[in-house]
């Protein structure tokens, strides 16, 4: 029996054929189709039942991970982390989700856009390199921005045109870029770094010039200048330079002034002239020997003489330096005088000091300063001590610094230095000033009143004493006119005597009605006595 009929006997043999063969072969199939129906199902219904997620910036730090999950869950957006700690979106919404993060300035640590990484293949086109390797050049600036001191985020943009291929073209299109930088608290850029930075990305980036790269501040929103002289902005930079100088200025003065002001009650306005030319100065400075003179460079001497005669007179050990040949003339003898050609240069140095001195840096020429408070006392020891604080905190001249108030400008008559030396008083001081001068003025009219109504009743007095005392005396009459008066006179009611007013004048009335006699007696003695 060969090996193929002893399988055959044994799975003939065994209790699984007998049972298929049994007749149970369509329970078989019907129950094998039932578990792959239910797989099927069971698949099918995880597969809908389960959104899709997928990760929203591959390859962002662990934690720009946790900021962005904290930022999606307050936004009430369906997000999940994976094992390593990556955000996940759902599929559909993973665009969306991606503009509104780009929007909030993330991310910060990878790239934003990972569609041309995920389909690069054998099918990638030209343009989808181009802008792929434009994205990772943007990414490598902006760490390389990062990694420098006070840098705390940067965004670079970069534009780069497409080649032309043709040969004669009117207009080149340049590569432009800009730079968005947040920087650390208390942290200022100078503008040889802003040189610096537009100089780094122009030379990664074909085609693109320095002054071709905006670099603008995130948080005041401002374009940082640099010190590219080249630029068709360089009047304006120079503008904005003086600007920040008398800014400058003017906070410096200001931040000593408001300790005796406030900020309402003062103005300061700077002007500054500077001057950018640049400089050469060269300073020569020699150095003769101690004898006077210097050291022998060169030297020549050269003599000529012709003929016979008498020889060169002149003091032994002198020599002429005239430099003048002389010529002998003839003599009576007959002999002549030797003719000679004396020459002689001789050529010294001289040390010194030769030292060139550069000046490449701007220079504040001159610097003016007004200053206007309002004050209404303001003196001359007060004005000479506002200009010499700000004379200190500036470093500018005094007689550069002009120091108004209000009043002054306004029209107003200037007030005076106090001399005494004394100070200035208070508005407290005024008002008491006045008060005492008010009750001084009244306590002045009520002596006065006092003084004129006691001369008045003295007055009326003295003209009652004298009017009554004249009656008095003169009403002496004789025996003879007492004793007829006596006989005819009427006593009064001592009752109504005692009830008039006892003033003189009334006392003479009454005299005069109760006793006529007497009064045209006495008439008739004056009247005679004026006759006589």
């Amino acid at each position: 029996m060969s090996g193929k009929d002893k399988i055959r006997e044994k799975i003939k043999g065994s209790s699984v054929i007998e049972y298929i063969n049994a007749g149970n072969k369509k329970w078989l199939i019907g129950g094998l189709a039932a578990v792959v129906v239910i797989a099927l199902a069971v698949t099918i219904w995880l597969n809908v039942g389960k959104e899709k997620y997928e990760v929203l910036f591959p390859g962002a730090s662990k934690e720009e991970n946790a900021e962005m999950y904290t930022v999606l869950q307050a936004r009430d957006i369906k997000t999940q982390r994976n094992a390593d700690g990556e955000v996940m979106v759902p599929e559909k919404e993973a665009g969306d989700i991606m503009l509104d993060m780009s929007a909030l300035g993330y991310p910060k640590t990878a790239l934003p856009f990972n569609i041309f990484s995920d389909n690069t293949g054998f099918t990638t086109t030209e343009f989808e390199k181009k802008q792929y390797l434009l994205l990772n050049l943007q990414d490598r600036l902006e760490r390389t921005l990062k990694d420098m001191s006070g840098v705390k985020n940067a965004i670079v943009t970069l534009n780069v045109p497409d080649e032309s291929s043709y040969v004669w073209e009117e207009q080149s299109s340049d590569s432009t870029g800009s730079v968005s930088l947040t920087f650390m608290p208390s942290f200022e850029l100078s503008s040889d770094k802003v040189t610096a930075i537009k100089k780094l990305v122009s030379n990664s980036v074909p085609r693109l010039l320095p002054e071709n790269v905006t670099v603008v501040n995130a948080e005041t929103m401002q374009e940082l200048l640099s010190d590219d002289l080249g630029t068709s902005t360089y009047g304006l930079n120079r503008l904005d330079f003086e600007s920040k100088v008398e800014e400058k200025l003017e906070n410096k003065i200001k931040n000593v002034l408001t300790l005796g002001y406030a900020s309402s009650q003062i103005r300061v306005s700077a002007t500054v002239v500077i001057d950018y030319d640049k400089m050469i100065t060269e300073d020569l400075q020699y150095q003769p020997q101690e004898n006077g003179q210097g050291v022998v460079d060169n030297f020549e001497e050269r003599r000529t003489t012709n003929g016979t005669g008498n020889q060169a007179g002149g003091v032994a050990g002198e020599e002429n330096n005239t430099d003048i040949p002389t010529y002998g003339a003839e003599t009576e003898g007959g002999n002549n005088q030797n003719t000679g050609d004396y020459y002689r240069n001789v050529d010294y140095l001289a040390s010194y000091i030769k030292r060139q001195i550069e000046k490449d840096n701007v220079e504040l020429k001159k610097a003016t300063v007004a200053i206007t408070v309002n004050d209404n006392n303001l003196t001359a020891a007060k004005k000479q001590q506002i200009i010499d604080s700000a004379s200190k905190a500036a470093n500018i001249a005094p007689e550069d610094i002009v120091v108004s108030s209000f009043q002054q400008a306004a029209g107003t008559t200037p007030l005076q230095a106090d001399n005494s030396g004394a100070g200035t008083a208070s508005l407290l001081e005024k008002g008491l000033f006045y008060v005492i001068i008010g009750a001084a003025v009244v306590l002045a009219l009520t002596v006065l009143i006092i003084v004129l109504m006691a001369r008045r009743r003295r007055k009326h007095a003295r003209e009652d004493e004298e009017l009554f005392g004249a009656i008095e005396d003169e009403i002496v009459p004789d025996q003879g006119m007492r004793e007829a008066a006596a006989g005819d006179a009427v006593i009064p009611n001592p009752a109504e005597a005692v009830s008039k007013e006892q003033t003189p004048v009334s006392r003479v009335k009454t005299f005069a009605k109760a006793n006529p006699e007497i009064i045209a007696s006495m008439i008739s003695s004056w009247l005679k006595e004026g006759e006589q």
